[in-house]
């Protein structure tokens, strides 16, 4: 039975194996489960699921449609820039700026020539004056800085009338009381006096402290050290006489040539405006003139009409005041080549050298650009002649003028030029000190937290880095400008730094100050994606070196760092990503002077006022007309900043994906 049984049970079981599509034994009624309930939107084909995958598809879609409209936007707005930069360009041709440009390019070149070397001959004069010079700084500070701090008490004792009467008496001695007060507040904590004896200083305070209100000299200890300075400076002059002559001989050889440029300059201009206003009009013209097409009224498009033809503007007389222009081609080649003969006399009276280190750099400088403005002054004869205002100003010199352009110039009576090359060199030199002390600290710090450091050290120091992020960028500003662009300027004046290039900083606001506060901003970036990087690194990498007996520090530089090359890369790249695109402490702590540094300088370049990209973007866009030349400018600028970031962004993308392979 036992055998039967179970041979029954096994040929069932086939049977059904067999047979699967048999329908399974029916069950009574009352013993089948009741069907789900289903709720009204899943009976007509709808479910919680499919509503969140809707919702998430239509967020991405429309983050798509935004970024779509935003290129598109960009690309309207700042592709028209070019053809009216193009009109621009050729209204500066035909009106005859140009024609002047040449002969006032080197007139501009002389007179920097002539900056460079009476920089250099004070700095030679101060250098050797500097102990006199530190001296009389030191004291006019301090006494400056009692007398903001007096200034108000003491102002309202002078204003106030000299009367007789009780009350008056009253008010003044209630005045005079608050006047002392302020005096003794003043003088609890004067500014350092470091090159001041202890007597001088001690009888600087003394004349403070007994001043009557109503004097407004200077102490006497102030108009002696400023003599001092004085008579030392004259002491040093006098070996440099000779080189005082050349300056003076160099500066006055130019004049003649100003003088020919200032006369040239009031006809261009008056052309010039000739021109614009006919621009103008002509452009109120084809706005009417387009209205008119729109209209469906008659009586309205025939007014349109009447409008347009009234707007019609007459052609400028350009020939006349073309041809009086170029009649002073002889005039100008003449005083060019006075000029030049001048110069090139005058070189060999030129020192070789000085003593000062800042007054020797100068004098380099000038002596370096001399044979460059010699060759300029001697190809000016042949452009002068080669000019014409009929040449045509093709679409390509504007682009060229635009991305290699030395000059951002807006709102000008003579002429607007947008070259980008000062803003674009100035957000480089600003990434470069940003990245230069962000990349160590950040990866270093990345490195310790994800590798040496133990589990409570990683707890503080990862929120810490990580808080950073969260502080806002107008906040750092002001603390640039209000506390470490000032510390960093006096910390320059010690004598003990100014072997340092660039010391003394003669602004606060410069180039190494925002570098370090962006460095700041994009270290919580770096550190972040640089640990990620280290934490994708498989552990099988770190358990394997450690078996064959290297050390951590070995395992950690010798695999780990080189196996998240890639992801390091990423982040730094993503690093110089967020500082170029940074707006507000650029803005606030660069200087905003849009030039491109004197790298002349060397290091010291880095302590140069400059202006970015980005900052001239939110300076300008708020102030300019709606639709004109400059608008534009500032969207190509735009366009030029969404493709860098974007190919940053791309290329740290690549890095990342051949870290997830």
């Amino acid at each position: 039975m036992g055998i039967v049984g179970s041979f029954s049970g096994a040929h069932f079981l086939a049977k059904l194996r067999q047979s699967p599509s048999t329908s399974p034994v029916t069950m009574a009624p009352d013993e089948r489960s009741p069907p789900p309930t289903r709720h009204r939107f899943q009976r007509q084909g709808f479910s919680y699921e499919r509503l969140i995958k809707y919702f998430f598809a239509s967020n991405a879609g429309l983050t798509i449609v935004i970024l779509v409209l935003i290129i598109v936007f960009l690309l309207k707005e700042g592709l028209g820039f070019f053809p009216g930069y193009r009109r621009e360009l050729e209204t500066y041709r035909i009106a005859g700026l140009e024609f002047v440009d040449i002969s006032r390019k080197n007139l501009t070149a002389h007179e920097q020539l002539t900056s460079l070397l009476n920089r250099a001959y004070f700095a030679e004069i101060n250098g050797k004056s500097v102990r006199e010079m530190r001296r009389t700084q030191e004291a006019s500070a301090l006494f400056n800085a009692f007398s903001d701090q007096i200034a108000p008490t003491r102002d309202l004792i002078l204003n106030n009338p000299q009367g007789e009467t009780d009350g008056n008496s009253g008010m003044l001695a209630s005045l005079r009381a608050n006047f002392e007060k302020q005096r003794t507040k003043a003088l609890e904590k004067p500014l350092p006096t470091p090159h001041l004896t202890a007597d001088e200083r001690k009888q600087l305070i003394d004349s403070l402290r007994s001043r009557p209100a109503e004097t407004t000299d200077d102490p006497p200890l102030v108009t002696a050290l400023a003599g001092e300075f004085a008579a030392a400076q004259q002491k040093n002059a006098e070996p440099l006489q000779a080189y005082r002559a050349t300056i003076d001989t160099f500066e006055s050889a130019g004049a003649d040539l100003g003088s020919a440029i200032m006369e040239m300059t009031e006809s261009v201009t008056a052309t010039k405006e000739k021109l614009q206003s006919a621009d103008i009009l002509e452009k109120d013209r084809k706005t009417l003139l387009a209205a008119a097409s729109n209209e469906k009224d008659p009586a309205e498009r025939e007014k349109l009409l009447s409008e347009a033809q009234a707007a019609l503007a007459e052609k400028p007389d350009i020939e006349t005041p073309i041809q009086a222009l170029l009649e002073r081609r002889p005039d100008c080649i003449r005083l060019h080549a006075e000029l030049k003969k001048a110069s090139a006399d005058l070189f060999p009276q030129i020192p070789e050298s000085l003593t000062n280190s800042d007054a020797k750099r100068l004098l380099k400088a000038a002596r370096g650009a001399w044979p460059v403005f010699l060759a300029d002054l001697d190809a000016a004869p042949e452009k002068i002649n080669a000019w014409k205002h009929t040449d045509p100003v093709p679409l390509s010199d504007a682009f060229i003028s635009f991305l290699t352009g030395k000059d951002w110039i807006t709102g000008g009576e003579w002429q607007d030029f947008y070259g980008i090359l000062p803003l674009a060199v100035g957000s480089l030199m600003i990434a470069i000190v940003a990245l230069v002390i962000a990349i160590p600290v950040g990866i270093g710090s990345a490195i310790y937290v994800n590798q040496f450091a133990a589990n409570r050290e990683q707890s503080l120091v990862k929120p810490v880095i990580e808080f950073i992020q969260a502080i806002p960028s107008v906040v750092l500003g002001f603390v640039g400008i209000l506390v470490f662009g000032t510390v960093l300027r006096e910390i320059s004046v010690m004598d003990s730094l100014q072997w340092v290039p660039g010391f003394p900083i003669e602004e606060r606001l410069n180039i190494f100050t925002a570098g370090c506060l962006l460095a700041l901003m994009s270290i919580p970036t770096i550190f972040s994606l640089a640990e990620d990087a280290l934490n994708n690194v498989p552990s099988a990498y770190a358990e394997a070196s450690e078996a064959l007996g290297a050390s951590k520090v070995q395992t950690t530089f010798r695999v780990m760092i080189p196996a998240a090359f890639s992801g390091i890369l990423a982040a730094i790249l993503l690093g110089f990503g967020r500082v170029i695109g940074e707006t507000m402490v650029v803005l606030l702590v660069a200087g905003n002077r849009i030039k491109i540094p004197d790298f002349t300088a060397g290091l010291g370049t880095f302590f140069q006022p400059t202006h970015t990209l980005t900052g001239i973007i939110a300076q300008e866009l708020g102030e300019v007309p709606l639709g004109s030349v400059h608008y534009r400018a500032l969207f190509v600028v735009g366009i030029l900043l969404f493709v860098v970031v974007l190919g940053i962004n791309a290329t740290a993308h690549h890095f990342v994906n051949r870290v997830k392979k």
